[in-house]
């Protein structure tokens, strides 16, 4: 049968085990500043593409206006 003793002796060698693992307010206030570093970088990131998304956008917008102005034209100058 194990003592009180030995239970006492057993949870306090587990709490002492699980605080080591227990982060510090050092460790969150290190890893606030790693998410905010990477949330800056993903911002940059969206802005990045959503001016190369647009860019997209209007060229094909345009590619399409002078595909049809060109069928257009030449259908004037075809039928006209």
């Amino acid at each position: 049968m194990v003592t009180v003793e030995e239970r006492m002796t057993i949870l306090e060698t587990e709490f002492r085990t699980e605080l080591r693992h227990l982060a510090t307010k050092a460790d969150l206030a290190q890893l606030e500043t790693k998410l905010e570093t990477k949330l800056a970088q993903l911002e940059t990131k969206l802005v990045a593409m959503e001016a190369k998304l647009l860019r997209w956008f209007v060229g094909l917008m345009l590619g399409s206006v002078v595909g049809a102005s060109s069928i257009a034209y030449a259908a004037v100058r075809l039928f006209g």
